[in-house]
């Protein structure tokens, strides 16, 4: 298996494009990377069906996919969202005295990738890079909520089968809701005692990348503060989606 992988890692390498070429065929790649041509075409064809390799009909040779470049793509936007959010966290966590989280969807599941801790006593500590399912929470609900369908249902199948959730109704009426808002909102869901509140982050393709989210003890999220700490939170998370290059509908 280890020696598939290697063969692999060569030829992916081997396909990258260069100033005077960008495809390839089998017999340049095994006479390349001296590997036999009937093993090259196999490995070829196998990552063509994945969409890591694509295969010139007319040519017969070899480039890389665009699935290789979607991962890129994931990669990049994941690492600008983090960079580009890190200010704009720690204002908010300036102006709400709470800890502001950023969470990221991978598969079912959301993940914290960053945290600014509250600088009050009694606060909430969540460990950078826990995982939780996307039902689970106002920072991975609202990005669930906005999934588009095909993704939501695939994800929330997972999260049935997973769970043996039985009624997906209240789960999809409860999206429906924060999607309506542009906000999410859960009491203890995480944390037993705590209250979050959360926005989506979008890339310039209008697609959810990510959340902002501040949470704390019950007890310092009032109904007299709420409506402050959501409209910071929104404000917080749609600066982010601007200097990923999102234009907000009807601005």
């Amino acid at each position: 298996m280890s020696q598939v992988l290697e063969k692999t890692a060569l030829i992916l390498n081997a396909l990258k494009p260069t100033e005077h070429q960008i495809e390839w065929s089998a017999t340049e790649l095994s006479k390349d990377l001296n590997i036999p041509i009937q093993t090259l075409h196999r490995l070829l064809i196998s990552l063509s069906k994945h969409g890591f390799v694509y295969r010139n009909d007319e040519t017969k040779k070899f480039k890389l996919g665009l699935n290789l470049m979607e991962l890129g793509l994931t990669i990049r936007d994941n690492l600008s969202v983090r960079n580009l959010a890190l200010p704009e966290m720690r204002h908010l966590s300036e102006l709400t005295n709470e800890s502001v989280y950023l969470t990221i969807p991978e598969g079912p599941d959301g993940i914290f990738i960053e945290c600014m801790d509250s600088p009050q006593l009694l606060k909430i500590v969540e460990p950078v890079g826990m995982r939780r399912p996307l039902h689970k929470g106002g920072s991975k609900k609202v990005i669930l909520a906005y999934l588009n369908k095909w993704q939501q249902d695939k994800v929330l199948n997972e999260l049935s089968a997973r769970y043996q959730i039985k009624d997906m109704g209240i789960i999809r009426d409860d999206l429906l809701e924060i999607k309506k808002n542009g906000y999410a909102i859960s009491h203890s869901e995480t944390t037993e005692g705590t209250t979050s509140i959360a926005s989506p982050i979008f890339s310039w393709e209008d697609e959810v990348l990510a959340s902002i989210s501040i949470a704390g003890p019950d007890s310092r999220f009032k109904e007299n503060r709420m409506s402050q700490l959501i409209q910071q939170t929104k404000a917080c998370a749609n600066r982010v989606s601007e200097e990923l290059g999102w234009i907000k509908a009807n601005n």
